[in-house]
């Protein structure tokens, strides 16, 4: 059931009622319009408030949980639309963090009952502190008109429409994609849909949730269906109410719980051709669960890609971004992250090339991928592919030019390729999987020139450093790059900034066991959205032994006693070719870090700071590096395996930041699934580096995209490639 009205239309037609009433395969009932009289609408306020049904809590929760997180994924200048907004009590969650995170909250609430707008008004005025009467717009409409006229009075914004309470679960499959291309075509593409919806789950609690003591909810189906009667011409006594029967069905096929009242006697209508038989049940409506599959698909096929998404086992709740939209914000981080660049023949890592070349790759790969029928020109050919050298041996690498365009040439060429862009999603000639291969191919890509840029950091500050004597610079300047997200802590206490001789060399961190057994890996094929070649098929292996691993990643703090110790020259820690490549690079600590007069610096993307600053933050190193470290302490790096079956045996509630705060190293080589075979958009992706040299990566980074936090990816980097946000914990055998 919905948190509130989720009819299309005050109105419901009789021929409406009629075919809801017929019971055939894939209905949802009597038009859910009837449900939500003034009547209806009081009975649902009881149901919220219900121990047996979950929903409600379940959302109410989330919220709670991630508002914080939400308001980050709405651009400052939005309104916030409602649909069906009820009272709007758990609204006010998000619009304070709104508040909180922007400055200022645009709210506009769309219901057909004007009783609950004026409680809604009343409700955000007094719980949301320092949202504005100015603010708040209550609009008494339907769905669509509602927001025809939102749209009308706010004609260049973006719009953030909220769709709360799993209202989405009492449309069919079909019309519920109907009603997202609906929502496109009343407001445009400058817009954003947080949907909440109720994640399939085990049959008998779904069915406890609709049979409760107290018998609210039967109260609240027999009003429908009152209400559904008296549109056909028939008024149902009391007595008559209180004779049918709620019977609650979890339909595993359609992974739909169906709500039905059985009647004890015969009903004709004359007038219309209903014959309701003593003893037949009629279904008034259905609450879909979904998948993440479902809701993959949901959003695919109504145009739509799935931002980011906050989900437990009993609730998910995601943000939806029509395929325009979502380009428009990539491009836009793009742009911004690039703008920041003053000197694009910048190159600060040998083994990448200059900062041009990427503003011309991301466009370039997009349009060979997308538009496979468009004649290559040459500037496609050019920005085509990345050097990606061998990290031991850099002049093995793929074909590329030095002499790179102008930066004005380079600009009209990304401006051109993207019209054409814009052009072919408008005709619909690009497919769902297609534009998220480009969209995670770019938000990938940023993230590499966020490596590529603290190294330029690190450069500007040796150089200052140096020029400034004793007089090292700390706090080096911070861009207003939107792309930056800061990994730093707070300050350092005293005993932090003293205590690294004092450290062992492996921490007093708490070591967890693991049990051994079956562990799945890959993606799943009913996931429905987009995956890149390597995660999948799904297969099944096994953990052999049982094994002990860090409850947390090793940090800067402990990584720095390993430096202090003299690890970098102690050759026995080290693999053969790592320790080569190690003297030959010159390198004594990772090279996110600095060393200047006796003092440790590490390097982020929009802050370099003392060591001390940052120390028990995770250290970011190479695979190399990891495997020398924990080869001091008599430990290893895991494995891919045993990263799942840490996930998936239930122990994310001790070992900690698995999935976040850098790239998790695994020791398994970067391989094929069994059955693999390479993606036809883009064959080269996976298979030129199933090579023996690149290792797999799990989690991801704080610049990671939300929309490729997903378990089944696999991240890979050389074993030597130092650059990446890439984390370590110490794992060794039982």
């Amino acid at each position: 059931m919905p948190s509130s009205h989720d009819g299309d239309s005050t109105t419901t037609t009789v021929h409406q009622l009629l075919e809801g009433l017929k019971n055939s395969e894939g209905s949802t009932g009597i038009p859910s319009s009837l449900l939500y009289d003034k009547k209806g609408s009081e009975i649902y306020e009881e149901i919220t408030k219900l121990e047996e049904y979950y929903p409600f809590l379940a959302e109410d929760h989330m919220l709670e949980l991630h508002a914080d997180e939400i308001a980050t994924r709405i651009p400052s200048d939005s309104v916030i639309v409602e649909l069906g907004c009820g009272t709007a009590r758990k609204t006010a969650k998000i619009l304070s963090a709104v508040q909180s995170c922007h400055g200022r909250c645009r709210y506009a609430g769309i219901d057909v009952s004007s009783q609950f707008l004026e409680e809604a008004y009343n409700n955000l005025i007094h719980k949301v502190d320092g949202l504005r009467h100015e603010d708040l717009d209550m609009v008494q409409a339907d769905y669509m008109e509602g927001l025809k006229i939102v749209r009308e009075r706010y004609p260049d914004e973006n719009l953030c429409i909220l769709w709360l309470g799993s209202s989405v679960g009492n449309l069919s499959r079909s019309a519920a994609v109907q009603f997202f291309c609906d929502v496109v075509g009343a407001v445009g593409t400058h817009c954003q849909v947080f949907l909440c919806a109720d994640m399939w789950k085990d049959q008998e609690r779904l069915r406890a949730a609709y049979y409760d003591k107290g018998g609210v909810i039967g109260r609240f189906i027999k009003n429908g269906m009152r209400n559904a009667l008296a549109l056909l011409g028939h008024e149902a006594s009391t007595e008559d109410q209180e004779s049918w029967v709620l019977e609650v069905d979890v339909n595993e096929h359609l992974r739909q719980v169906e709500l039905y009242l059985k009647f004890p006697a015969d009903l004709k209508l004359p007038q219309h051709p209903v014959h309701i038989r003593a003893g037949e049940r009629v279904l008034v409506t259905v609450s879909r669960k979904f998948t993440v599959g479902d809701l993959n698909h949901l959003a695919n096929e109504s145009g739509f890609i799935i931002d980011v998404a906050w989900r437990d086992q009993t609730w998910g709740t995601q943000m939806l971004l029509p395929f325009k939209e979502a380009y428009v914000r990539c491009w836009q981080a793009t742009d911004t992250f690039f703008g920041n660049i003053p000197d694009w023949s910048m190159k600060p890592v040998d083994v990448h090339h200059p900062f041009c070349f990427y503003y011309g790759h991301l466009p370039a790969f997009a349009k060979l991928k997308l538009l496979p029928n468009e004649m290559p020109t040459k500037f496609d050919v050019m920005f085509s592919r990345g050097r990606d050298p061998i990290d031991t041996d850099p002049s093995k690498c793929h074909d590329h030019t030095e002499q790179w365009p102008r930066r004005e040439e380079i600009i009209e060429y990304v401006q051109h390729v993207r019209v054409l862009l814009m052009h072919a999603m408008d005709d619909g000639c690009i497919s769902a999987r297609s534009i998220n291969l480009a969209l995670e191919h770019e938000y990938m890509r940023l993230e590499t020139l966020a490596y590529i840029l603290v190294q330029q950091r690190k450069k500007l500050f040796e150089e200052k450093s140096s020029n400034n004597g004793s007089n090292a610079i700390r706090h080096m300047i911070n861009g207003n790059n939107n792309f930056q997200v800061g990994i730093n802590g707070g300050g350092a206490t005293t005993k932090n900034r003293l205590s690294v001789e004092k450290c062992p060399i492996y921490p007093s961190r708490n070591m967890v066991q693991v049990s051994n057994g079956k562990v799945t890996m890959g993606g799943s094929v009913a996931f429905n959205g987009f995956m890149w070649d390597n995660e999948y098929p799904q297969f099944t292996t096994h953990v052999s032994e049982k094994f002990l691993v860090s409850s947390e990643p090793v940090s800067v703090r402990e990584f720095l006693a390993f430096v202090k110790g003299g690890g970098y020259e102690k050759e026995e820690l080290w693999q053969p070719m790592d320790f080569k490549s190690l003297k030959e690079q010159g390198r004594r600590h990772p090279t996110t870090w600095s060393k200047e007069h006796g003092e440790y610096y590490v390097h982020c993307v929009d802050l370099t700071d003392h060591w001390s600053k940052v120390a028990d933050q995770p250290v970011f190193v190479s695979l190399s590096e990891a495997e020398a470290f924990c080869s001091s302490v008599g430990c290893r790096i895991m494995t891919e395996a045993e990263y799942h079956q840490i996930l998936q045996g239930g122990y994310g509630t001790k070992v900690h930041k698995l999935r976040s705060d850098g790239w998790e190293w695994t020791s398994s080589v970067f391989e094929p699934f069994p059955g693999f075979k390479p993606m036809v958009e883009y064959p080269e992706y996976s298979s030129d580096f199933f090579d023996g040299s690149h290792y797999v990566l799990k989690g991801g980074s704080p610049l990671t995209h939300p929309k490729m936090r997903r378990d089944s990816f696999r991240n890979f980097y050389q074993r030597q490639y130092p650059f990446a946000f890439a984390k370590f914990r110490c794992c060794k055998n039982t």
